[in-house]
């Protein structure tokens, strides 16, 4: 039996020698093909592998031929299994007895369930009823601006461009409280304080562009307010910030005056101004008028005991008429009375106002009385440009609650239009009046005010 097998399988010139020494077990398990699982409960529990070699039968005559053949066929398998090709001559045979059952390998564990999507509402936007599901509205199509030589007009590129916020790489220096000695001692520039940068906004909204000739009157029902101390601070703050020229008129009738607190140095009047033929240019003007040490110019009235009339509404209106050709704004100190002709017509030409009273109960109304005054008399569009001034004109704290009054006169002007003024030693002395010589806290809220009318500057004209 034996050497008919080997005269079978064997070649005549190939030892004789035993079939299942040939087998290659390795290769085997190589290329043995996964098992198949099957699904439970809990997920996929693979099925364990079927025994290599076990206590089994003596190999037959065809598990040896098959054994014989494998290691020549091993590199075929793969191929033959994956053209479907199946049979007796491509199994694995099973390898000599006593060979022991492959250690069950550990798989993989299984991935996290997916959560299942909800289902398609049947009108866009439904909301769901899955609360482990929201889906958020989807935004509106933005619509895009169409830009096109119609849209834009006549605007041009290089104008948008003024537009653009540039940052300059060098700081300017302090000029103010400890930044600016820190400055001077070890050269470290820390840049403008925050107090600094709000001056510096003030300054810009005051050097906004008038249009034509610019008049702002300051009144008052009650005299001793100091009208006139606030115009010629009012004044001497626009000259200096703005550089161009401001002229105050001294338009009161009783006895004002604005010359003397603003340093009188021309005795020329406004009688002599309006007698004078020959004007035609701006020096024919500065002759007949006096400047401080801010640069502003005062056109005062007639003294009192040598006049012979009263200032009147025609001697305001020629007054005006020829100033407004030089000066870009123009003041006007009024009197105490609003019936007075003088003060109607400083009121039909003026396009700010500001109204002058002191820290007291008595002259918180006088002021309240003017308001409703202009009001009831059809200067309605000049009260929403008109400006309060609480002015403190004796040392000492006032006999009622400054913050509420200012707070009631807030209710019918324009934010930022109510001023109050702090007891200055510098105007209480009843001199000249030198911007330099008033405390900051004046200073400041001067210049407040200014910005605050230079905020109708670019409005249109009264109506």
């Amino acid at each position: 039996m034996s050497a008919d097998y080997d005269r079978l399988f064997n070649g005549p010139n190939d030892p004789p020698e035993d079939a299942t020494s040939q087998v290659d077990l390795e290769a085997i398990r190589k290329f043995q093909p996964p098992m198949p699982t099957r699904p439970s409960a809990t997920g996929t529990t693979p099925v364990p592998p079927m025994p290599i070699g076990g206590p089994t039968a003596p190999p037959t005559q065809q598990t040896q031929t098959a054994a014989q053949q494998v290691p020549e066929h091993a590199a075929e398998v793969p191929q033959h299994r994956a053209n479907g090709v199946t049979g007796a001559a491509h199994r694995a045979p099973a390898p000599a007895p006593g060979a022991r059952y492959e250690q069950p390998r550990t798989p993989p564990p299984p991935p996290p369930p997916m959560q299942p999507a909800p289902a398609p509402s049947q009108h866009f936007g439904e909301p769901q009823h899955d609360s482990r599901w929201r889906v958020a509205p989807p935004p509106p199509p933005s619509q895009p601006t169409q830009t096109s030589a119609a849209t834009i007009g006549n605007h041009r590129a290089i104008d948008a461009l003024s537009h653009v916020g540039v940052r300059s790489a060098v700081k300017m220096p302090p000029q103010q409280g400890w930044r600016h000695w820190l400055h001077l001692l070890t050269r470290i520039n820390l840049g403008l304080s925050p107090d600094e940068m709000y001056e510096l906004d003030l300054q810009m909204r005051i050097r906004r562009n008038a249009r034509d000739s610019y008049q702002i009157g300051i009144l008052g029902l009650k005299g001793g307010v100091g009208k006139t101390a606030v115009t010629v601070s009012l004044g001497s703050v626009l000259s200096r910030v703005r550089g161009d020229r401001i002229l105050a008129i001294d338009a009161d009738p009783t006895a004002g005056n604005l010359a003397d607190r603003t340093g009188r140095q021309s005795a020329a009047t406004i009688s002599d101004l309006l007698a004078d033929k020959s004007l035609s240019r701006y020096n024919d003007i500065r002759a007949h008028t006096s400047m401080n040490a801010a640069n502003l110019e005062v056109l005062s009235s007639e003294e009192y005991s040598v006049a012979r009339r009263a200032f009147n509404d025609e001697d305001w209106k020629g007054a005006t008429e020829i100033v407004s050709r030089y000066y870009n704004l123009v003041l006007a100190d009024c009197g105490g009375g609003l019936f007075e002709p003088s003060s109607k017509a400083v009121l039909s030409t003026v396009s700010g106002i500001v109204i002058v009273a002191s820290a007291s109960i008595d002259g918180a109304r006088q002021a309240a009385i003017a308001m409703d005054w202009l009001r009831q008399n059809g200067y309605q569009d000049l009260l929403s440009r008109a400006s309060v001034v609480i002015n403190q004109v004796s040392p000492g704290k006032p006999n009622l609650d400054v913050q509420d009054l200012l707070q009631q006169f807030e209710r019918h002007l324009q934010p930022g239009r109510v001023i109050l003024l702090p007891w200055d030693r510098h105007i209480a002395s009843g001199t000249e009046i030198q911007l330099d010589l008033l405390s900051s806290t004046y200073q400041r809220r001067i210049l407040e005010l200014a910005a605050a009318l230079s905020d109708d500057f670019d409005r249109l004209e009264r109506h």
